[in-house]
């Protein structure tokens, strides 16, 4: 007779584990894991505490570690990126003082030119040949006007590429990081997996114990470290949106002009 057995989850997981198995474990990883999970089992483990966890040793010891990597290169790259993120900050400021400069230089401008007028001996000329020359007599009298907004300029569109390089390189390490957690917390599933199935084989309470283990591992060094930093990428990305709204209302003003 079929006996139907609920899997229960442990405590400190949220979800569901997806199916493990040994294909990236050597044989005789496999074999000491299955082996081990035999003899626990011949000794009543996993058992249930008073929460109705199964628990056991090795268990416990396979979480442990895994919470402790986590913790160890999530720790690192906080650590690492430290200096990156005082830059970040640097910038925070920055780029509003300067985006300041290019809205008083902007305001300071001098009176638009005619770009209509003629002069003696201009009487055959083509208008656009009259304009091009009445843009290029405004912008050499006001070269020093120009000079200096074209710096602010240079000066602003290299802080922005500095924040999105920045933003880029943190994100692309996190990304690393991130990915260091997944492959181990699926070598870890895998083990418990092959430990479990050795488990299944000797104990004594089988018609109870769960058929699969229910361990979803979590690195909550992730979670915590998105706590802190979260909001300092969140406002780099906002000014880096806000620049590129910038660009494209520039770009169609000027479309304009050119138009007129």
């Amino acid at each position: 007779m079929l006996i139907k057995r609920r899997a229960i989850v442990l405590a400190h997981q949220k979800q569901t584990p997806k199916h493990t198995d040994s294909k990236n474990l050597g044989l005789i990883e496999t074999a000491r894991l299955r082996s081990l999970g035999k003899r626990d089992g011949h000794h009543g483990l996993p058992k249930q505490d008073e929460t109705g966890v199964w628990t056991s040793p090795l268990l416990q010891k396979e979480v442990t570690a895994y919470n402790e990597f986590c913790i160890i290169i999530w720790g690192e790259l906080q650590t690492k990126h430290e200096v990156k993120f005082k830059e970040l900050a640097n910038l925070f400021q920055e780029i509003p003082r300067i985006r300041e400069q290019l809205d008083a230089q902007l305001r300071n401008a001098p009176p638009p030119p005619d770009l209509t007028e003629r002069i003696k001996g201009e009487e055959m000329l083509s208008e656009y040949l009259i304009r091009s020359r009445r843009q290029r007599e405004y912008e050499k009298r006001h070269s020093g006007y120009f000079n200096k907004l074209r710096q602010i300029e240079i000066t602003l569109e290299e802080s922005y590429q500095e924040l999105s390089e920045l933003l880029s390189a943190i994100q692309a390490a996190e990304k690393t990081v991130h990915l260091r957690c997944e492959q181990a917390s699926e070598h870890a599933l895998q083990r418990i997996a092959i430990y479990w199935s050795g488990v299944l084989r000797t104990h004594p309470r089988f018609k109870v114990i769960p058929p699969t283990p229910d361990i979803c591992l979590e690195a909550s060094a992730e979670a915590e470290y998105y706590s802190l930093n979260q909001s300092v990428q969140e406002e780099a990305q906002s000014i880096l949106a806000l620049s590129r709204h910038i660009q494209n209302d520039g770009k169609v003003v000027n479309s304009r002009r050119t138009e007129e």
